[in-house]
C-alpha cells in the first residue's frame, strides 16, 4: 500500500467530514499539515472530554479486583462503538457522493477503503476513548510497569476498535452486497441501522438492569464471560490465560482482515458504483390536484424519510433520554403516582429540559433547509415567496419535532406514573420548548447553510463540531439540573401562588423576547 496516497486521501477525507472547522481553521491561516492537526486535535478534544466525564467513576473503580465492572465498561463502549460504527462506515461509504472524484485518479482499492476507515476511525474513537483508561487503569491497579501498561493498553484498545469496525465492514458490506437491498434500499438501511440501534439501547438497558439489581454491600458485579480474555489481557499479560487470549483476539482479527481483502475489497468501486446509482434511480410519485403548500410538505416530508438520516437522527437526539427514561423507570427508584400538586411547575420545566435533550443540531429541523442541497438555489430562483416555502418548511419539522420530543414526554410521564394533570404540564413544557428551540435551529440552519454536504455529519458538525455538541448538551443537563432542584426546594418552602406566578410570568417573558428576537431576525428577511 502507498503510504504517501493513504495520508493524502486520509487528509482529504478529514477536511470533508467536518467542513465547518475546516473553514475556521483555513481563516485563521492554517493549511497543510497545520490543517491535518488542527482537524484532529477536535476529535482529540472530543475525547478528552468523554474523558472527563468518565474519568470520576473510574478512578475509584479498581478494575484489577473488579472484573464484572471492568467488562461492564468495555461492553458499554464497545455497544457504542458497534453501534456508531454501523451507521458512520454507512455513511461515509454508501452515502458521500465522492466516489466519480477516485475513479479517474491511480488509487488502489484498498487505499481508498483504508483511507476512509481511519476517518471514521477519528470519529468514532473519541466517543470510546474512555475504554483505554480502563485499560490503563487496571494495567496499573495491578502492578505492572508504567510505560509497559501504558503500550499495551494502546495495543489493546487498537485490537479491540479493529475487531470491532471489522465485523461492522463485513456487516454493513455484505448486506449491501445481497440483491434484497439493491431492491429495496430504504428498507434493508432501515433495518441495518435500526438493529444497530436496538442493540445499543437494549444492551445498556440490560446491562444497568444488571446493575440496578445489585446490593450495594457487594464489592463486584458479575462478570460478562465473553469479555473475561480481554480482562486477563489488561490485568495478567504475561499468564498462560493473558497469552492466550491475546493469541485468540488476535486471530480473530487476522480472520476478519482476511475476510475483508478477499470479500470487499475487489469489488469495492463495483458496490458503491451500484449504490449511488440505485440512489440516483429513484423517483417520486406524482400526486394531481395539489396546492402549491401541499406540494411543499409533500416535498419536506420526502427529505427526512432516509433511513440513514432517521436513524442518525434518532441514536444522536432521542438515544440518551429514552436509555436515562426507561432506566431509571424499570430500576423502580422513581415512583410519582403521589407527587404533590405544588411541584406542577417543576414537572413543566421537567418538560422544557427534556426539550433541551432532544433538539439540538442533530435534529430534523435543525437540518431540514441544508437537505435541499442544490435544489434550495433552483426553489429561490422561483417566483415564489422564500418566506412562504419556509414556513411550510418550518411547519413540517415542528410537527416531526414536537411529535418526537411529545412522544418521550409522554412515555416518561406513564412510566413514572405521573397523575393526568402533571402528565398534560410535562407534555405542555416539553411542547413549548420545542417550539422555542425550533425557532433557534432552523434560523441556525439558514445561518450555517451547507448546501453541498457529501455526509451526513458534515451537517451535524456545524458550527461548533462535535465538541461543541457535547458542550451544549452537557450544559444543558447540568443547567436544567441546577434550575429544576432549585424551583424544586422553592416550591416545597414558599407559598405555591405567587411562586409559580412568578416562574410563569418569567417564562412567558423569555418566550415572547424569542419569537419576537427571530420574527424580526430571521422571518422578516423573507418578505
Amino acid at each position: 500500500m502507498n503510504k504517501s496516497q493513504l495520508l493524502e486521501l486520509t487528509r482529504v477525507n478529514l477536511r470533508y467530514a467536518n467542513p465547518q472547522v475546516t473553514d475556521r481553521a483555513r481563516k485563521k491561516g492554517k493549511s497543510g499539515k497545520a490543517l491535518t492537526r488542527a482537524l484532529i486535535g477536535q476529535y482529540l478534544l472530543s475525547g478528552v472530554l468523554f474523558l472527563f466525564i468518565y474519568g470520576l467513576t473510574m478512578f475509584i473503580i479498581d478494575f484489577s479486583k473488579m472484573p464484572g465492572y471492568f467488562t461492564y465498561y468495555v461492553a458499554l463502549f464497545g455497544i457504542l462503538a458497534f453501534s456508531q460504527g454501523i451507521s458512520v462506515i454507512y455513511n461515509v461509504f454508501f452515502e458521500s457522493q465522492d466516489l466519480a472524484a477516485y475513479l479517474p485518479l491511480p488509487f488502489r482499492q484498498r487505499t481508498i477503503f483504508s483511507a476512509k476507515i481511519l476517518v471514521v476511525t477519528l470519529t468514532v474513537v473519541p466517543f470510546v476513548f474512555p475504554m483505554f483508561v480502563v485499560f490503563l487503569l487496571t494495567g496499573w491497579r495491578s502492578g505492572i510497569f508504567i510505560p509497559l501498561t501504558l503500550l499495551l493498553s494502546i495495543v489493546l484498545f487498537v485490537l479491540i476498535i479493529a475487531l470491532v469496525f471489522s465485523i461492522c465492514c463485513l456487516i454493513v458490506f455484505g448486506l449491501t452486497r445481497t440483491a434484497i437491498f439493491k431492491k429495496h434500499k430504504k428498507v434493508v438501511t432501515s433495518l441495518l441501522l435500526g438493529i444497530s440501534m436496538a442493540i445499543a439501547i437494549i444492551g445498556i438497558l440490560s446491562m444497568n438492569a444488571q446493575s440496578s439489581s445489585i446490593e450495594t454491600s457487594q464489592v463486584d458485579r458479575q462478570p460478562i464471560s465473553l469479555l473475561m480474555p480481554v480482562f486477563h489481557i489488561a490485568s495478567t499479560p504475561f499468564s498462560v490465560a493473558g497469552m492466550t487470549s491475546f493469541a485468540g483476539l488476535l486471530l480473530v482479527l487476522i480472520l476478519l482482515l482476511g475476510a475483508i481483502k478477499l470479500f470487499i475489497l475487489p469489488k469495492l468501486y463495483e458496490q458503491l458504483a451500484d449504490a449511488s446509482a440505485s440512489a440516483g434511480t429513484r423517483r417520486r410519485k406524482h400526486k394531481t390536484d395539489q396546492s402549491l403548500n401541499q406540494i411543499f410538505i409533500d416535498y419536506n416530508k420526502q427529505l427526512l424519510k432516509e433511513p440513514n438520516l432517521i436513524m442518525q437522527v434518532l441514536s444522536s437526539s432521542l438515544l440518551m433520554p429514552v436509555i436515562f427514561i426507561v432506566s431509571f423507570a424499570f430500576s423502580g427508584s422513581l415512583n410519582l403516582s403521589h407527587l404533590e400538586v405544588r411541584f406542577i411547575g417543576v414537572v413543566f420545566l421537567t418538560g422544557v429540559a427534556l426539550a433541551f435533550m432532544t433538539t439540538n443540531q442533530t435534529s430534523f429541523i435543525s437540518n431540514l433547509i441544508s437537505l435541499d442541497q442544490e435544489n434550495f438555489h433552483f426553489i429561490r430562483s422561483l417566483p415564489i415567496s422564500m418566506r412562504n416555502y419556509l414556513k411550510q418548511k418550518f411547519i413540517v419539522g415542528l410537527v416531526v419535532q414536537s411529535i418526537l420530543t411529545g412522544g418521550i414526554a409522554l412515555a416518561g410521564g406513564l412510566l413514572f406514573r405521573l397523575p393526568i394533570v402533571f402528565l398534560i404540564s410535562l407534555i405542555v413544557g416539553a411542547l413549548l420548548g420545542s417550539y422555542l428551540l425550533c425557532l433557534r435551529f432552523f434560523a441556525r440552519d439558514h445561518r450555517l447553510l451547507l448546501l453541498d454536504w457529501t455526509n451526513l455529519n458534515q451537517l451535524f458538525s456545524r458550527g461548533s463540531g462535535n465538541v461543541g455538541l457535547v458542550l451544549t448538551l452537557l450544559v444543558s443537563i447540568f443547567g436544567s439540573l441546577i434550575v429544576l432542584v432549585g424551583y424544586g426546594f422553592a416550591a416545597a418552602y414558599f407559598p405555591f401562588w405567587p411562586l409559580n406566578l412568578a416562574v410563569l410570568a418569567v417564562v412567558v417573558f423569555i418566550s415572547f423576547l424569542l419569537i419576537l428576537h427571530y420574527q424580526k431576525n430571521f422571518w422578516q428577511r423573507f418578505d
